[in-house]
């Protein structure tokens, strides 16, 4: 097996359950790679742009706000928003969605990831008419915290969404497309910032600004309402026979690759399973006990953590790397050159 095609969370040596069972070594023998196709089926790239609507909406979101705060004015206040207001409304999204996002993975194993999708896709929506609808800056406030809680769900599930769904082989540019909706979503914010600044009403503009915010929620909610759950978590809560329909429209079509998929899948998951029985001495885990469960995962089995910390490492690096200054300073006045 490739490195491409190894499962997403590794486990330990010591935490394989029965090493020596024949049904397990039977699955080996029957997974011989058959021939791959050579580029994802277009049922596949119809997942990903229906799933990358959330990063598009991810980076709207954190985008608009630098246009919004010039356009404010008096609107929220009898006078112009001290550069504490400004603070408050802008870290609001940040700080909603650094509290909901750790908790997004235990709500995707428990509802499925396509309906934390569609949650997500709820709270976009209601956050952009709280904001667009706002009269003082703590409604505002409130507006901007909701919308943070739908981008920290939507940053956690998305990309699993799409890397369960992608074949291994083309995994890496599937779930790169998430990334490429993000910068698309922050594009198309400056630019409706730019014209609704400059050609707009000068009272109402910014409502605009934020409302918008909402659209691609409604049609992403019209299309994911049609979508597939994911093939590892129906394997999960034991849907075996949908999560084969599944793999084989994303694979376009059933055999020995459909065959190979579907075993890999259910045995990873019953490998997990048997792992998390061993290490809590065949008790039936608690909430807590899978929490607990998880973090021994990430920072238990030295592959995992390694790349932990380089994924943590490069969000951090992007975030200080200073892409993010031109917004900020045009919110206080750097504007037009001046």
């Amino acid at each position: 097996m490739s490195s491409a095609e190894e499962p997403l969370i590794r486990r330990s040596s010591s935490e394989s359950p029965h090493p020596d069972d024949p049904d397990i070594d039977d699955d080996h023998a029957a997974t011989k790679p058959p021939a791959p196709s050579t580029s994802p089926t277009l049922f596949i790239y119809l997942l990903t742009i229906s799933a990358g609507i959330s990063g598009l909406l991810f980076g709207y979101d954190t985008g608009v706000i630098s246009a919004t705060l010039i356009s404010l004015n008096t609107s929220l206040t009898p006078l112009p928003l001290t550069a504490l207001a400004k603070s408050v409304i802008t870290s609001s999204t940040s700080l909603a969605a650094l509290v909901v996002a750790p908790f997004s993975s235990v709500l995707a194993d428990g509802l499925g990831r396509r309906r934390v999708i569609l949650v997500a896709d709820l709270l976009f929506l209601a956050g952009a008419l709280v904001q667009a609808l706002s009269r003082s800056v703590p409604q505002m406030v409130a507006g901007r915290a909701v919308v943070g809680m739908a981008v920290g769900a939507a940053s956690a599930v998305v990309p699993l969404y799409i890397a369960e769904l992608a074949p291994a082989r083309f995994r890496g540019r599937l779930v790169t497309m998430n990334v490429v909706f993000i910068t698309l979503g922050q594009v198309v914010a400056y630019v409706v910032g730019w014209v609704l600044g400059e050609y707009g009403d000068a009272a109402t503009a910014w409502r605009w600004m934020v409302g918008l915010g909402g659209a691609p929620a409604v049609v992403q909610l019209a299309v994911m309402a049609g979508m597939p759950e994911t093939p590892r978590w129906l394997v999960m809560v034991g849907r075996g026979v949908e999560a084969r329909g599944v793999v084989e429209r994303v694979l376009g079509g059933a055999g020995r690759e459909v065959d190979a998929t579907v075993k890999g899948i259910e045995r990873e998951v019953r490998e997990e399973s048997e792992g998390r029985r061993l290490r809590s001495g065949g008790a039936r885990g608690d909430g807590r006990g899978r929490v607990m469960d998880s973090v021994h995962e990430l920072f238990g089995v030295r592959r995992n953590r390694r790349a932990l910390a380089i994924a943590c490492l490069l969000q951090g690096l992007q975030q200080l790397c200073g892409f993010v200054s031109a917004g900020l300073c045009a919110s206080d006045g750097l504007r037009y050159g001046y």
